[in-house]
């Protein structure tokens, strides 16, 4: 036996609506064509924004406007005068081919503009988020319960509640509400396994629950309302929960109120979302400040001055993939007198290949000057990389040491 849903039940679907039908600006400019289409050919040019071509009698030739995005917006046809003041001065095949070429132009039209309101769409969501230190705002708590408090008495109700899922998807809890008592919000999570409005809200549906008979059945939330409206809040990609209202009165709500309600809904949903952006963006800024300043000390720690050593010529130059990196160059005097000239990299990249690049020129610096053979920095440098981390700093090094007066220079490497 086919169970059947109550009438006092009402799912509201949203519905995409299909390839809009020819604006009235559209049919004005293509008046002025039929007119001087019909003065060059003796044939009457009509464009009909019906789905489905006319079923007069003199239609001799009919084909849709079709701009290649759902149903076509229209149909152009040519009509035969049936006086005889209007003779065809073009036979019906050539003004049938220049008729589907204006129409072709005609459906391009239509593409575009439909294009040009969807890109205009897109740069309306990527206005930068603009986060003024000086701005006043009102907590997220506070405006959220105005926006429910709106939306309630939009549409003549009593209370509402926002109810947010938990990162498991496994339960509902209040986050706001208005008409409630307070301490609702100390109440525990309610489980949506179960919640059979919920569910249905978080489908894409609107329930609308006119009688009290099935709120227990339906599991409402709210106790002591005679009907209610649960809507989905939800992100373009993922649901973040349901939206009720409650009415004391028994009463039904109409598609206009439901879609108010949607529209809360949609409204609360970017709230939500904006405070997201606005921490992250605002945890982004300090992360950049930090880089930042990192940079400017890893750039000042790098010797400047060439140092002046008899015979030799002594440069570099440091390039990083990113702002920060694990490339370095150092040079130094030795106890002897000698220069200790470095270039070390690190394996990893970015922040950690830094801090990498950090320690090792930090090593080498305090151990180059005591050690009398040249490969005895290197095996410390690896020691101390390998004993103060967890195995996962790697790099490689290469010393040079160069003695004034001395044509020849004493080199180490080990690493890649």
């Amino acid at each position: 036996m086919t169970k059947q849903i109550p009438s006092y039940l009402k799912l509201v679907t949203d519905t995409t609506a299909e390839t809009p039908l020819l604006a009235s600006e559209d049919l004005a400019a293509m008046a002025d064509v039929a007119r001087t289409f019909t003065q060059a050919t003796g044939w009457q040019l009509n464009v009909d924004a019906a789905n489905t071509p006319s079923e007069n009698s003199s239609l001799m030739w009919s084909a849709p406007v079709n701009p290649g995005v759902g149903a076509s917006p229209g149909h152009i046809g040519l009509f035969n005068f049936s006086d005889s003041a209007h003779e065809p001065r073009v036979h019906l095949e050539d003004a049938a081919a220049l008729a589907d070429s204006v129409g072709k132009l005609w459906a391009e039209l239509i593409a575009t503009r439909r294009a040009l309101w969807q890109r205009e769409a897109e740069l309306a969501a990527g206005v930068p988020l603009v986060l003024r230190e000086d701005e006043h705002t009102p907590p997220l708590s506070q405006r959220l319960e105005a926006v429910l408090r709106g939306g309630a008495e939009a549409v003549g109700c009593d209370a509402a509640a926002l109810y947010m899922l938990d990162p498991a998807t496994t339960e509902l809890k209040l986050r706001s509400s208005w008409g409630l008592p307070q301490k609702r919000l100390a109440d525990p999570a309610r489980p949506l396994r179960g919640s059979l409005a919920d569910l249905e809200a978080l489908l894409g549906h609107a329930v609308v629950l006119a009688d009290s008979e099935l709120h227990s059945y339906w599991k409402v939330p709210e106790e002591g309302f005679a009907a209610c409206v649960c809507v989905p809040v939800s992100s373009p990609t993922i649901p973040l929960g349901t939206l009720w209202f409650f009415s004391r009165q028994e009463r039904d709500f109409t598609d206009p109120q439901t879609n108010i309600l949607e529209v809360v809904a949609g409204r609360i949903a970017s709230d939500l979302e904006r405070e997201v952006l606005a921490d992250e963006a605002l945890l982004s800024r300090e992360q950049t400040k930090q880089v930042i300043a990192a940079q400017q000390s890893q750039h000042e720690q790098l010797p400047t001055v060439a140092p002046m050593v008899d015979g030799w010529d002594v440069a570099a130059r440091v390039s990083n993939s990113r702002s920060i990196g694990g490339t370095f160059y150092d040079w130094f005097a030795l106890d002897d007198g000698s220069l200790s000239v470095l270039a070390g990299d690190s394996v990893e990249s970015g922040v950690a290949g830094a801090l990498t690049a950090a320690a090792l020129r930090a090593s080498a610096r305090a151990i180059a000057p005591q050690r009398k053979a040249i490969e005895r920095l290197l095996d410390k440098a690896n020691s101390i990389l390998w004993t103060g981390s967890a195995g996962n700093q790697r790099a490689g090094l290469v010393q040079a040491i160069l003695t004034p007066g001395d044509p020849t220079a004493r080199l180490s490497a080990a690493g890649p």
